[in-house]
């Protein structure tokens, strides 16, 4: 952590979606370096057999998406940014790719499937925690009885661990990336400003302990839900995104 502000000496291009330009900083953060090897344990871990149908709930620009069908999954990616599947059309053919709002039902003709991942902090965007909820219902509709759901995120446990401080706001420079992090960790709310080369992207979530967010999962028909600290079904620890594993009721 440095006492670095982010840079006013040039114009910047302040941006809110998820396309090239988070993209690129995500890229030089190294967020997408273990991509291939975090599909291969997943798969070892839970046992899924080649042809088993996942949909990539939140899929982006589709790089777990495809790491997935290379691990022989029938693989679809679904976002609702058209500039996330146009990419994810260019950058990882293969897979299926929709856009579509993961808050409604999934348009005719499409699932259910044997699995569904929501992976790399793609949840939590909702204005309500009741629209977070809603996000959870939906991905239940997506599965079959008997299927999975997987998930991936921060919680709020990860959050106190990295920021060890109670003041909320952090800024750091990681390999030029000026990030800025505001943390509100009595409502779980997080802003996080990344600033790269003159483009300035925002990324707002609602930040979850692990126990309720099992709860809610529970709340909208999954059973056996199960946290760990990794793909490969590892403890989980302070320092670790949690993977959530849960069974569709």
């Amino acid at each position: 952590m440095t006492d670095q502000t982010p840079s006013d000496e040039h114009v910047l291009n302040e941006v809110d979606t998820y396309g090239p330009a988070y993209m690129k900083i995500a890229e030089r953060l190294g967020g997408y370096d273990s991509t291939s090897e975090d599909a291969a344990a997943l798969v070892r871990f839970l046992g899924w057999a080649p042809g088993t149908t996942v949909v990539d709930a939140g899929c982006g620009f589709g790089r777990y998406c495809a790491a997935l069908a290379e691990q022989g999954m029938e693989a679809t990616g679904i976002d609702i940014s058209p500039a996330a599947i146009a990419e994810a059309e260019k950058r990882s053919p293969g897979p299926r790719y929709i856009v579509a709002d993961l808050t409604q039902p999934l348009p005719a003709g499409i699932g259910p499937f044997d699995v569904v991942v929501n992976l790399y902090s793609s949840f939590g965007y909702g204005a309500t925690e009741a629209e977070d909820l809603d996000m959870l219902r939906a991905f239940r509709a997506m599965v079959k009885d008997g299927g999975q759901i997987v998930m991936q995120l921060s919680d709020l446990e990860r959050s106190r661990f990295r920021l060890r401080t109670d003041e909320g706001v952090v800024v750091r420079d990681t390999n030029g990336v000026i990030e800025t992090l505001d943390v509100d960790f009595s409502t779980g709310r997080l802003h996080v400003r990344y600033e790269l080369d003159g483009d300035v992207v925002h990324s707002r979530i609602r930040m979850y302990e692990k126990e309720d967010l099992q709860r809610m999962v529970e709340a909208v028909g999954f059973r056996d839900v199960r946290l760990y600290g990794d793909f490969d079904g590892s403890p989980k620890k302070p320092e670790d995104r949690l993977v959530l594993v849960g069974t569709a009721a």
